[in-house]
């Protein structure tokens, strides 16, 4: 495989229509290598129709999007793109383990070089003890717990999140963001992740992209300036509040558009 330089993601003027229905409006967007991009909005926004259209799953209707140059669905052929859905998505006739080698264990010969050890990940993540388990066997935040190992593990420049956390109670939720904060901090890859909880933007993020309700379009992006690494003593900083009030304003001023 041909090595790609690092440019990062590239939307321009990218729309999305299903049939009669206006899905995104004309977005741009950029993501720098490296970067921790979160788009938050109300439901049916267009935040995870933008995501796939990054992850090369759908096709914009207009505009143009790019991965380090290339097209996104190339991007993720080449393996430059891990993809973490809402729903953990494990196959359950594969142990925890082989779950999180799944992406690795796929044409391995395009697996980036170096990649995380998906062991030491698993321990990373309080899961040693059931690396033999099958997916039934776990809660619902040990799932996502796997799901997150599985694209780590693969070492891709860019991680794609599409609201993993959504359907865990609020503490579950909370441990699950301070565990992917934890993951980003080391690996320096690019990550792109959907919210609507404000809270979970600016803890995450280095910048937060607003998006108006349908059809979805960029209403402003708020840097995130809090010192990392994250930690849950961060959510007490003064600092952290006022983010919150920011885009809580912004989310309030665009749903009246």
């Amino acid at each position: 495989m041909d090595t790609v330089t690092s440019v990062g993601i590239s939307v321009r003027d990218a729309s999305k229509n299903f049939g009669s229905v206006h899905a995104l409006a004309p977005v741009d967007l950029d993501v720098a290598p490296g970067e921790v991009v979160t788009m938050l909005g109300p439901s049916g926004c267009g935040k995870t129709t933008l995501l796939r259209l990054v992850a090369g799953l759908e096709s914009p209707t207009g505009g143009t999007i790019t991965v380090d140059g290339e097209s996104p669905a190339d991007a993720r052929r080449d393996k430059r793109i891990g993809f973490v859905p809402q729903a953990p998505a494990l196959l359950p006739w594969r142990t925890v383990d082989a779950n999180a080698r799944l992406l690795r264990d796929l044409r391995p010969g395009h697996n980036p070089s170096p990649s995380p050890d998906p062991t030491a990940l698993l321990e990373q993540v309080g899961l040693t003890d059931f690396s033999g388990a099958y997916p039934h066997e776990l809660s619902g935040g040990m799932q996502q717990r796997v799901a997150l190992v599985r694209a780590f593990a693969l070492g891709a420049p860019y991680l794609l999140m599409d609201e993993p956390f959504a359907a865990l109670d609020e503490i579950t939720r909370a441990d699950m963001r301070y565990l992917l904060a934890e993951l980003c901090e080391p690996v320096n890859a690019a990550v792109v992740f959907v919210t609507h909880s404000i809270a979970e933007s600016v803890f995450l993020s280095d910048r937060v992209v607003v998006l108006s309700p349908r059809p979805g379009r960029v209403l402003g992006t708020v840097d995130i300036d809090l010192p990392h690494p994250r930690v849950p003593e961060t959510e007490d900083d003064p600092a952290f509040f006022e983010h919150e009030r920011v885009l809580r304003q912004m989310l309030h001023s665009g749903a009246g558009r």
